[in-house]
């Protein structure tokens, strides 16, 4: 059986991923945890929420006749290419099953040497740690960047904090 990566409704990744494991899939949703401000005023405290660490998508374990997958709710696509879904390979499901649940965060930028667009940086925390980017800008104390995700190049945006010059 392969590993796809498979799209699913908003803010539907959990209910999916339960439909698929009654179904007896051997299903992977990456999640991270954040810290997350609640209350008001002097009431205001913080809680620790887990949140799917790839907004809308989760992988599967399916057969190669693959088309059933999209007879699930909430299922809006597999990711692929030409029509064709992208099988991915054991060793990359390891990789983010190692970095899920258990994100390192980095306090400041590297003060040796700074970040300037154009230049290539490293980032160092989160899904993406150790890839290698593109910055496009620099905006306060956020990065765009160009990101290597399923196949092809997406922008996005990240906190210098957790990019050092490459």
């Amino acid at each position: 059986m392969t590993w796809y990566a498979i799209r699913t409704a908003p803010q539907r990744e959990r209910a999916v991923e339960a439909m698929l494991r009654v179904q007896g899939y051997v299903v992977f949703l990456p999640v991270e945890t954040k810290v997350k401000r609640v209350g008001r005023g002097s009431r205001r405290s913080s809680r620790t929420v887990v949140y799917p660490m790839f907004v809308r998508y989760l992988f599967v374990r399916a057969p190669v006749p693959w088309l059933h997958l999209m007879a699930v709710n909430h299922v809006t696509g597999v990711v692929g290419f030409d029509g064709t879904p992208a099988p991915i390979e054991d060793h990359e499901i390891e990789r983010i099953k190692n970095m899920s649940g258990n994100i390192p965060h980095r306090a400041s930028v590297n003060p040796h040497r700074a970040l300037r667009t154009g230049e290539l940086a490293e980032i160092t925390a989160g899904p993406f740690a150790g890839q290698v980017v593109k910055i496009a800008g620099l905006h306060g104390n956020k990065a765009k960047i160009f990101v290597n995700l399923f196949g092809g190049v997406k922008d996005a945006e990240i906190l210098l904090a957790d990019l050092e010059a490459a």
